[in-house]
């Protein structure tokens, strides 16, 4: 599954806010007028220290409309499939760790149909433009297909 529209455009902007200051863009530099209908696609992630977890802080429309629950303040760690070891907690460390945004292809077991691909462009946010403290999911969902990884440059690994 390649990045659709919306990922680019996003990974587009984020990029330039990035340029633009040198170092990591908050939250704060998101603004919906520059991101428009794209922000019904993404999930913003808290994340927590002492221990380590990711909390949903935001979900777009359009992913709500996926889901089979609304996970608006949830843990990672309290969500089936989504804790420690997991390729989204994974994924999420790898972002934090690295500050860098990356793509991953995966099957999403929280949504209403039971199992979906989502292709998933993490994008890492931090306050003080340094740590990242939070990230912001774009999604797009397709159907079930093999679970792979995908990085930024196009090279896709089956697992």
């Amino acid at each position: 599954m390649n990045m659709s529209e919306p990922q680019q455009q996003m990974l587009s902007h984020w990029t330039k806010l990035s340029m633009r200051s040198g170092d990591l863009p908050s939250r704060a530099d998101i603004r919906l007028q520059d991101i428009g209908r794209h922000a019904s696609k993404i999930i913003i992630i808290d994340i927590k220290d002492d221990p380590r977890d990711y909390e949903y802080r935001l979900i777009g429309q359009d992913v709500a409309d996926e889901l089979d629950r609304d996970y608006t303040g949830c843990r990672f760690s309290e969500v089936p499939g989504k804790g420690p070891g997991s390729p989204f907690w994974d994924h999420l460390t790898q972002i934090c760790d690295e500050g860098r945004p990356n793509y991953w292809t995966d099957v999403c077991g929280i949504v209403k149909e039971g199992e979906k691909e989502a292709g998933i462009l993490y994008l890492p946010l931090a306050s003080d433009h340094k740590k990242t403290d939070k990230v912001m999911m774009v999604m797009n969902f397709g159907r079930r297909t093999a679970r792979a990884y995908s990085g930024l440059a196009g090279t896709t690994y089956c697992l």
